[in-house]
């Protein structure tokens, strides 16, 4: 069986080379030549033109396969940044941590993810998307291994840094390898499958959280999980397709038609590949450097795919996951268990949300999701300003300063921050601590609401509204956008660079977070964001392309003649057109 597959493979090459050698006009006026080859009017030819006019449904199965293979690193990207906010409740009362020491588990999966994004553009352009996928299980795979077999504290913070480097190269590679190999009607749909892994991922972290909480030792198995859909992914990948336009850009063309042939189920390939050559032939000698040039509008995409990616992060969103049980006991579910369960109702609406944007984004558009999920996230995040503005309450205790009291201390002298001596002496009954400075105490949410019920359920279905609004906004249509702005030959470069945007602003917000409610208020902080919001309705509206229904070589030729300050003056125009003829349309019926 094994055999017959190998030789029919071994025929839709051979014809896709003869068929492409045989073309007229078309062949002669593309980007490369061949010598024309007559071809064959054998039955074995025969064989192989009837196998390529038959649309089999196969070759949609094969890409759906591809893709859902590829968006398990979605789940395991999700999975490592939500099970951190259960394990770290555990992990601060094993090895006694401080709050520098907290601060310090959570940022290190940031760290890594940030010499992910610096390293892993050029990794996946020079081995390309399916090696560079199977690899990053691996290494997903080490880090978890690292994490949940840590014996002391410092071990712990290694694997998230692994982990962390894992996470941002696989956002990077699958986007592209989906891109790559799906058509362009289904590609959002498609591509939207890594961001719907994300949410499912952080779900299922919720879910674990929550299992574990309450079990010794919990916290290695909440670490340990993730290699279950690490190793699935990397043994999977091996039997799927490598990219079809990477094998084009690496001179492998009879490979790579063979491959587009599997992928669309043999139907017509051949406008879809002289495309692609044509894009190849002007990439090829694209370099890095040319990501910051003018031609080709470079600095247009990365200004697109630069300002996407700031305002995914400066929204807030960072902030709703890493401290969304602190968020939830503020507004009246008072234990841990019961903020840990009522993460799990979060992660189910942001899954849900993104699932609308799967089955919609290739029917409405990219540029109304990211539209509306903006100016609902900005409303939202106004009544939570609101809500924390006029209800009293009082400060709740930091669960992230040092514990005076920890019995795991049994030295006589520990030195925090440079700034802050902690004498001990521990008995059995007591533990006798002093002071040597004094130090300030940053609540992490120095509200609690004590109002009416009416509050508590405004403030949370505010919160709720946040987080659907990104489900299908900032969060599956950005790396969709990524995914399709830039030239095949630097697009793992580009969205790199992007990605480590994305990555530093999420490291910034999230160290900021503190200070901002220190300084603003929490109600402040709040309105900061919510204004936040504003501004990326209007930079959506003037500068992001529509990219439904285009292929990607369609996409990068609109990109090539479109420029941002013309295109802002259009959607400007346009909109004080609209406004012109309403106000008269308005006048004339008074």
């Amino acid at each position: 069986m094994k055999d017959k597959e190998e030789e029919e493979e071994l025929l839709l090459s051979e014809y896709c080379l003869q068929h492409q050698d045989s073309r007229s006009s078309d062949s002669d006026q593309s980007a490369f030549h061949y010598p024309p080859v007559h071809m064959e009017t054998s039955p074995r030819t025969k064989l192989i033109v009837d196998h390529r006019k038959s649309r089999s449904p196969c070759g949609s199965l094969y890409v759906l396969a591809a893709s859902v293979m590829a968006s398990l690193g979605g789940i395991l990207f999700g999975y490592d940044i939500g099970i951190i906010s259960g394990a770290i409740l555990q992990l601060k009362e094993k090895f006694c941590l401080s709050c520098f020491d907290q601060e310090l588990v959570v940022s290190s999966m940031l760290f890594g993810a940030l010499l992910g994004s610096c390293f892993g553009g050029m990794i996946i352009d020079w081995f390309g998307r399916r090696f560079t996928i199977i690899v990053n299980a691996g290494i997903f795979t080490i880090g978890a291994v690292i994490a949940a077999g840590a014996p002391v504290f410092y071990v712990v913070v290694i694997g998230r840094v692994v982990l962390g480097f894992a996470v941002s190269v696989s956002a990077i590679a699958e986007c592209i390898y989906i891109s790559e190999i799906a058509p362009a009607k289904r590609r959002g749909l498609l591509v939207s499958l890594n961001e719907l892994g994300i949410t499912c991922g952080l779900l299922i972290a919720y879910l674990v959280n929550y299992a574990c909480i309450d079990i010794e030792n919990g916290w290695r198995y909440m670490f340990v999980i993730s290699v279950i859909p690490a190793v699935i992914q990397g043994i999977g990948m091996i039997f799927l397709p490598p990219s079809p336009r990477f094998l084009m850009l690496h001179k492998q063309q009879s490979k790579a038609e063979a491959v587009l042939l599997k992928l669309r189920g043999g139907c017509n390939v051949e406008k879809e590949i002289d495309n692609i050559r044509t894009a190849v032939y002007y990439e090829k000698n694209t370099h890095c450097c040319d990501i910051f040039s003018k031609s080709d509008n470079m600095r247009g995409r990365l200004f697109i795919g630069a300002g996407l990616v700031f305002f995914q992060q400066f929204t807030g969103q960072p902030n709703v996951l890493y401290y969304a049980s602190t968020i939830l006991e503020a507004v009246g579910f008072h234990t841990d268990s019961a903020a840990t369960l009522a993460t799990v109702g979060l992660g189910g609406v942001k899954v849900l949300m993104t699932i609308v944007a799967l089955l919609c984004v290739d029917r409405w558009g990219r540029r109304k999701f990211l539209l509306v999920g903006a100016t609902l996230m900005g409303m939202s995040l106004l009544v939570l300003g609101l809500v924390t503005h006029y209800e009293s309450g009082q400060s709740i205790t930091n669960p992230c300063q040092e514990d005076m009291f920890c019995q795991r201390f049994n030295s006589t002298s520990v030195l925090l921050n440079s700034s802050l001596e902690i004498q001990t002496h521990v008995t059995e009954n007591a533990v006798i601590s002093n002071f040597t400075t004094n130090t300030t105490v940053y609540p992490i949410l120095p509200f609690k609401l004590h109002g009416d019920d009416a509050g508590r359920v405004l403030a949370f279905t505010a919160l709720l509204t946040f987080v659907a609004a990104y489900g299908f906004s900032f969060g599956p249509i950005s790396w969709l956008v990524l995914s399709e702005i830039f030239p095949s030959a630097i697009r793992g470069r580009a969205i790199a660079l992007t990605t480590t945007l994305n990555w530093g602003t999420n490291l910034v917000i999230s160290a900021v977070f503190l200070d901002m409610i220190n300084g603003f208020g929490v109600s402040g902080t709040f309105f900061f964001f919510s204004s936040v919001c504003i501004v990326s309705v209007i930079f959506i509206f003037t500068t992001v392309p529509e990219t439904k229904g285009k292929s990607l070589e369609q996409i990068s030729e609109e990109m090539n003649k479109r420029s941002i300050i013309s295109g802002m003056k259009a959607r400007c125009f346009r909109c004080l057109r609209c406004f012109v003829v309403y106000n008269t349309e308005l006048h004339e019926s008074t």
